[in-house]
């Protein structure tokens, strides 16, 4: 194997965040297992053990070190090239208030990584040194507290040897916010959205007690990705535990008030205690500069005192009214007067709460301001205004623009107002009511079910979900609008939960509920909504009925947005179970295209549109794509929140059955190493996505011929093969089982073998008389009939691969050119090859070559492993140059498919090294058993390479 110091360092980053993720027990067992290997890089990962060892046991980044008495002056300016700890210094990128920043290269040999090496400023009065190193060392404490995608983190932190304390951060390439949004030209909504990126930022920070306090467009940059990094932590300050004001302690007041005056709430030049709501205010400039390219405050000449002034008194206008350049009504891609609408009003109304000079008449979080903006780029009102009913009826006009007729619009505009300002006093009277009745149902439903449980009952969420479903119906027949609130509730966490035959029954009622009350849109929703709950049933027929009568309902908005997407998901969902993936991306392209416009990258709809788009990639074959896809989902997942660690766990589950479908089965393999470990630590073992990751591990070893490794995984996968309630995930293990011991014993039958045969052979005995999806039946024939040709029983194995043939030939969706059917004819091509039956044993592999070729293509690995079972018959026949070409041909496709180090792949240099041995000696004798002395010995032979 060609090793290179980046191919050494990618494993070695693979093995240390594995060992990282262990606890002290598996880690002990993990590197017992790699000393045993004589692993090449072990020597290195200790080292880095010990490291981090020494690190938890010192305190590294919870204390750091302080002067231990005022150190003198440097006598020379640091200078490119000098040495602070692990890292050279590069160039000067900027510098604050208490500190320089450095562009620094790792160069202790570790690794490589850029960082911004933040030094405290060392010429200044002794007196003031002590006080910016506790600053330095609160920034420090703050800094290692927060982990946010878009706050720029803390890599490391030490002190020189002359005492001066550094800090090594995140290094982030990019420009500041203003500037990104300028040279791109960036429109109003697209500056919003990348706000919100901001506002998540300083939203983790609070949720962890710091306040910024020195938020501004120079502390904000952003990547070229269009990632947002916040940063500059240096005047932060920590909250009571309980969100209240900060104390000012002796800290502060040394440091008198440290801030960016321009960005600087009113309560901190008064030096008053601060709250979380001193950010909202800077984030409030930060808006107004960010939306018409001027700061709040006019004035001719910015001295301190004038703009101190300006802050206290002045009423900033709204940004709507501030006259603009050309410039920058070109840098927002508009026209002046277009930027004046576009900012009028809602934009106003948020940027001007954020700026309240009151702390109480500001947003109360920064969560809430937010929530306003998401509502503005939704179209809906935003709470910032009053809700007067002219301006919700204006809202509802420009969300609906196209189904408001413009033929009157002086006296229905008139008429229209005066009717909404009567129905909007009834509609609150009916809100209240039905919020008095939504809480005593609730109330009814919580009472029943603990009534129930004080008799002993075992009650379920599905229990109470369902109870609530009938009374829904029941017990509030007589307020549709209530029932369809809560029925909606409902039906989503039913879907939610896997429980869709419940769910269809729900989302059925939601729909006649509709229907009655005369609202064409959401009817057409709910039917959307119980045709996308039928795929999860797996009953594509009723999907592709629901859908059809959601389209088809009388007076559905043809050009709302939001509903032509929900249609355009489910039936790109429906051409996916169909296997028209062609279809179905384009489909989905254009629905998550659509939800981007309306709802933003971020929003939850556009999240889900974007996994089902990252199916039809995969399902269309594109990894490449399907992965870039996944990764970006990731990210989104991460700015979004609120995902759990169940539903991340499966997406890495998705992207480990990715690499392996497209017969990637080395980088399949080393993500599980990666991902597996998080998700029991999470979830536990028993969770349904830890124990998909245990089955495929072992699938895997397997796979790349680690025989040992898989052995020792089988007690991990007992409990799973013992689990009924998933019979797809059951006959995985107990195949994975089945298939270690066969390999291990071969032909020698031992008890525990026999044991698992015996299971498996239930199973599919079992799966038939249940009607299981015919494939798992199948699936568990073949496992058997491949333990028969490893035992040497070549009979009784033709007889399970019959069985299985006529199981699949059962399912009629199933196509005879299967995977499947091409594994059946695998093994039956091995059976002939243990008989001595070569050209039989040749037409039933060529037969298999071609099912394969055409469901995976040429070039997949388990097509090329399967030729190389072909191999074996050729060589038989004597036609050993075509045996070696294929093997050539199989070798160089599975050299990146498996890796060099798999003993699956020496096993083909092997294999190569034989056919050549007897392509050299001419002799027909060795061209018939290519160094064999018997067919049996070749069928067994060819069952190394079977994939299975």
């Amino acid at each position: 194997m060609t090793r290179t110091p980046v191919a050494d360092w990618q494993q070695l980053s693979a093995l240390y965040e594995l060992a990282d993720a262990l606890d002290p027990d598996s880690l002990a067992e993990w590197l017992a297992q790699l000393r045993l290997e004589a692993h090449p890089l072990l020597p290195q990962l200790e080292q880095m053990m010990a490291a981090r060892a020494q690190v938890q046991h010192n305190g590294f980044l919870r204390t750091l070190p302080r002067f231990a008495t005022s150190p003198e002056p440097r006598a020379t300016p640091w200078q490119a090239g000098n040495r602070i700890g692990p890292y050279r210094l590069l160039r000067e990128i900027g510098s604050g208030g208490m500190a320089e920043v450095w562009l620094a290269q790792r160069d202790d040999g570790a690794f490589q990584r850029q960082v911004a090496i933040k030094l405290l400023f060392q010429n200044t009065a002794s007196s003031e040194r002590d006080t910016l190193a506790q600053r330095f060392d609160r920034e420090r404490d703050i800094l290692a507290s927060l982990n946010h995608p878009h706050i720029a983190g803390l890599h490391d932190a030490g002190v020189t040897p002359s005492g001066q304390p550094w800090l090594a951060l995140e290094y982030v390439e990019g420009q500041t916010l203003t500037m990104w949004c300028d040279a791109r030209s960036l429109g109003v909504d697209a500056r919003v959205r990348l706000f919100r990126q901001v506002l998540l930022a300083v939203q983790h920070a609070h949720a962890n007690l710091v306040i910024h306090r020195d938020l501004k467009p120079g502390n904000i940059l952003v990547t070229a990705q269009g990632e947002v990094r916040l940063l500059d932590f240096g005047i932060a300050k920590l909250m009571e535990p309980e969100g209240g004001a900060s104390v000012e302690t002796e800290l502060t007041r040394m440091a008198g008030r440290p801030m960016t005056p321009q960005y600087a709430a009113p309560e901190q030049l008064l030096g008053q205690p601060l709250t979380t709501a001193c950010d909202v205010y800077a984030l409030g400039v930060v808006l107004y500069e960010l939306l018409c390219g001027e700061r709040p405050y006019e004035l001719t000449v910015e001295s301190a005192a004038q703009l101190e002034q300006a802050i206290l008194d002045m009423e900033p206008r709204a940004p709507s009214r501030r006259s603009v350049t050309a410039a920058i009504s070109t840098a927002r891609g508009t026209t002046g007067a277009m930027l004046h609408r576009q900012l009028g009003s809602d934009l106003d109304a948020i940027v001007l709460r954020a700026l309240a000079k009151q702390p109480t008449q500001r947003y109360s979080s920064v969560e809430a301001m937010r929530a306003d903006l998401d509502r503005w780029l939704g179209g809906e009102p935003v709470e910032a205004r009053a809700p007067s009913t002219v301006y919700r009826v204006g809202k509802f006009v420009r969300r609906h623009t196209l189904s408001v007729s413009l033929s009157a619009a002086a006296v229905v505009s008139l008429v229209a107002v005066a009717a909404v300002a009567v129905v909007m006093g009834l509609q609150a009277r009916e809100d209240s009511a039905r919020a008095v009745a939504a809480r005593d149902f609730m109330l009814n439903i919580f009472a029943r079910a603990n009534q129930e449980k004080s008799r002993g009952a075992d009650i379920t969420a599905r229990d109470l979900l369902e109870t609530g479903r009938k009374d829904v119906l029941t017990r509030l027949a007589g307020q549709p609008r209530l029932q369809v609130e809560l029925l909606q509730g409902i039906a989503k966490t039913q879907s939610d939960m896997g429980e869709f035959v419940f769910a269809d029954n729900t989302f059925a009622e939601l729909a006649r509920i509709y229907a009655s009350l005369r609202q064409p849109r959401e009817t057409s929703m709910a039917k959307a909504d119980r045709a996308f709950n039928s795929l999860g049933m797996n009953d594509p027929t009723s999907a592709a009925q629901f859908l059809r009568e959601a389209n088809a309902v009388n007076g559905r908005p043809v050009t709302d947005a939001e509903l032509n997407a929900r249609t355009a998901e489910v039936t790109g969902w429906l051409s996916l179970s169909e296997g028209n993936t062609s279809h179905a991306r384009d489909l989905l392209s254009e629905a998550h295209a659509t939800a981007i416009r309306t709802l933003g990258e971020d929003h939850l709809r556009t999240f889900k549109l974007g996994q089902a788009l990252f199916r039809a990639e995969r399902d269309s074959g594109h990894t490449e794509t399907a992965l870039a896809f996944q990764e970006g989902l990731r990210r989104s997942a991460a700015r979004i929140g609120g995902f759990g660690a169940d539903e991340l766990a499966v997406m890495d589950w998705e992207q480990v059955n990715l690499l392996n479908g497209a017969g990637q089965f080395r980088r399949a393999f080393d993500l599980v190493e990666l991902v597996r470990p998080t998700c029991i630590n999470a979830l536990g073992p028993e969770a349904q996505p830890c124990r998909y990751l245990s089955v495929k591990r072992a699938q895997l070893l397997l796979r790349l011929g680690r025989l040992d490794q898989a052995k020792q995984a089988l007690s991990g996968l007992r409990p799973i093969a013992d689990d009924v309630t998933l019979p797809f995930l059951q006959i995985e293990a107990l195949i994975v089982e089945l298939r270690v011991l066969s390999v291990d014993v071969g032909r020698v039958v031992s008890t525990d073998l026999a044991n698992a045969f015996e299971r498996v052979r239930k199973f599919a005995q079992a799966s038939r008389e249940s009607k299981l999806q015919p494939s798992l039946t199948a699936g568990a024939l073949l496992a058997l009939a491949e333990s028969r040709l490893r035992t040497g029983d070549d009979r009784d194995a033709m007889r399970w691969i019959d069985s299985a043939l006529n199981a699949l030939s059962t399912e009629a969706r199933m196509p005879l050119r299967s995977r499947t059917a091409a594994n059946a004819q695998t093994l039956l091509a091995i059976a002939w090859l243990g008989q001595g039956r070569f050209e039989d044993a040749l037409r039933s592999f060529l037969r298999s070559e071609d099912y394969l070729t055409e469901t995976l293509g040429p070039a997949h690995a388990a097509t090329q492993l399967l030729r190389l079972n072909k191999v074996m018959a050729l060589a038989a026949l004597g036609r050993v140059p075509e045996a070696l070409a294929t093997v050539e041909t199989a070798r160089a496709v599975l050299h990146e498919s498996l890796g060099v180090e798999a003993p699956a792949y020496k096993r083909i240099l092997l294999f190569q090294q034989h056919l050549e041995l007897a392509e050299k000696s001419k002799t027909g004798s060795e061209h018939r058993g290519y160094g064999s002395s018997t067919a049996s010995e070749g069928a067994q032979s060819a069952l190394k390479f079977f994939g299975g």
